[in-house]
């Protein structure tokens, strides 16, 4: 009877540590949804396409770091975007080094030719 009163009680003290939780989880959700009083920001509108500042940023302190501040940034282009070419390059390769299984449809060992008996075929 000490075992089955012992497995309640822990599982009282876990469900009531639960429920607290759920209550303060629950607290806290409402306090931030009460705080939402300026209305959304819009989204910034999309960039033109090329290069983004950042980038640029970051190259042109490359070129200061390399050439202790003497160099400077005249053209900077992106490439044109390889990806696909890349990928299908990948696939090729990866693809190209998997052993072909053409005897995947018969059940049991791999499928084998029986050895000639050396008796010549007779053709009707």
């Amino acid at each position: 009877m000490q075992h089955v009163l012992f497995v309640l009680g822990g599982f009282t003290v876990v469900m009531s540590i639960l429920a607290l939780l759920a209550g303060a989880v629950a607290l806290l959700g409402r306090l931030f949804t009460a705080r939402q009083k300026a209305p959304p920001v819009p989204a910034p509108a999309p960039a033109a396409p090329g290069i983004p500042p950042h980038h640029l940023a970051a190259i042109a302190a490359a070129v200061a770091a390399i050439t202790d501040g003497r160099g400077r940034v005249v053209h900077v282009a992106a490439p044109p975007h390889r990806a696909p070419a890349w990928a299908q390059h990948s696939r090729a390769v990866e693809f190209a080094s998997h052993r072909v299984r053409w005897d995947w449809t018969v059940a049991g060992p791999p499928h084998l030719d029986p050895p000639p008996t050396g008796k010549p075929e007779s053709k009707p």
